[in-house]
């Protein structure tokens, strides 16, 4: 394999591993992030959490009380530097919490930015950062939970 092939394989299982983090949400199979992050990741969503657990317990405080999740990605990129990389995609979010006073969308959009690990088991992200550009429809929907 030569070194750009290399790269673009390195490159292509990066956007796999931000692709599999938005379906773990999505499905509600939380232990998949197990599999995106390292042990130790620090996850910063408004405030770092800090750990794999700490993650997925934001993940599922968070998301498990939608009727609906979904996350798209676009526009990955990656920089790769031996074991290490710097990566990111562009993100849109649409929850759906039905009946909800005002309406039952809210949308988010922005990017992820995320360092990375090559460990024995592939690439891992030790830091994603999420950074909200525009949201539109009820943000009521983030603050409501289940009563």
């Amino acid at each position: 394999m030569t070194s750009l092939e290399n790269d673009y394989a390195h490159k292509a299982a990066i956007q796999e591993l931000q692709v599999l983090y938005s379906l773990a949400i999505d499905s509600g199979d939380y232990d998949i992030l197990d599999s995106v992050f390292t042990p130790n990741a620090v996850g910063i969503y408004g405030r770092p959490y800090n750990g794999i657990e700490e993650i997925k317990k934001a993940m599922f405080d968070g998301c498990e009380y939608l009727t609906a999740v979904q996350h798209l990605n676009g526009n990955h990129w990656a920089q790769i530097r031996g074991d290490k990389a710097t990566a990111g995609c562009y993100l849109h979010v649409t929850q759906h919490l039905l009946d909800t006073p005002g309406g039952d969308f809210h949308e988010m959009g922005g990017v992820y930015n995320d360092q990375l690990v090559l460990t024995d088991n592939g690439w891992r992200i030790t830091e994603r950062k999420i950074e909200i550009k525009w949201s539109k429809g009820n943000p009521l929907i983030r603050q409501r939970k289940p009563s």
